[in-house]
């Protein structure tokens, strides 16, 4: 084990206090682009299938959910509408989150959540009506054709896996989220002078801290659905 002494001898000039990094981005959250220190990775072609295979399932229960239901699962996730607007997020998603690794899915949320934000049902017909409007009909053909027609049947009416189904998504994003702190971490330890690291670690520290605050709270709100 190295110990690091201290030398009384030597006059230090070097300021230790953190220094100013440069601005983060959400680190807990899959970011558009192929930039791995801000949306961690999935090495593993069958974890990365599995991970792609809960998303369709937990879609899937979302659309074919009770409005309330959906309604109660989303702003546990992202918060209210309200909330949202006045940027009430700190035990929430941030608004502008990517929650998931496929555009598709994204989009498909996306629609899910301003449907509901309207007041409307968000169900299959709906859901691929707003699509139709935004152009996107292409892109999500696939899902939406998985989400008409589960492999397994039908969703039970009540979609009562919708939660767990929610909360498994939040974990592997809160699990990918300290797979991007490393990472970051990783290179700015290569890039950056030695003086910057502290500030460096204390700004992710703190993407930590929050993302565990808001993982924490999505959980508890969840399972109170």
């Amino acid at each position: 084990m190295t110990v690091m002494m201290d030398t009384p001898d030597v006059e230090r000039q070097v300021d230790s206090r953190p220094r100013a990094v440069e601005p983060l981005p959400e680190l807990e959250t899959v970011a558009d682009g192929q930039d791995l220190t801000l949306a961690g990775a999935i090495a593993d072609p069958e974890a990365l299938e599995d991970a792609l295979r809960l998303e369709v399932d937990m879609l899937t229960a979302l659309v074919w959910a009770p409005p309330q239901l959906a309604r109660s699962v989303v702003e546990a996730i992202i918060g209210t509408h309200a909330d949202r607007q006045a940027g009430t997020t700190a035990t929430v998603l941030p608004a502008g989150s990517v929650l998931f690794w496929r555009d598709a899915h994204q989009a498909v949320w996306d629609t899910v959540v301003t449907l509901l934000d309207e007041g409307s049902p968000a169900t299959p017909v709906l859901v691929n009506a707003r699509l139709a409007e935004q152009e996107l009909t292409t892109r999500t053909r696939g899902i939406m054709l998985e989400i008409a027609s589960p492999r397994h049947g039908r969703p039970v009416a009540d979609s009562a896996d919708l939660p767990y189904l929610a909360a498994a998504l939040i974990d592997a994003w809160y699990r990918r989220g300290y797979t991007a702190l490393l990472t970051r971490m990783t290179q700015v330890t290569n890039e950056c002078p030695t003086v910057e690291l502290a500030g460096h670690w204390t700004a992710l520290t703190t993407h930590q801290q929050a993302a565990e605050t808001r993982w924490l709270a999505i959980r508890d709100a969840l399972a109170r659905t």
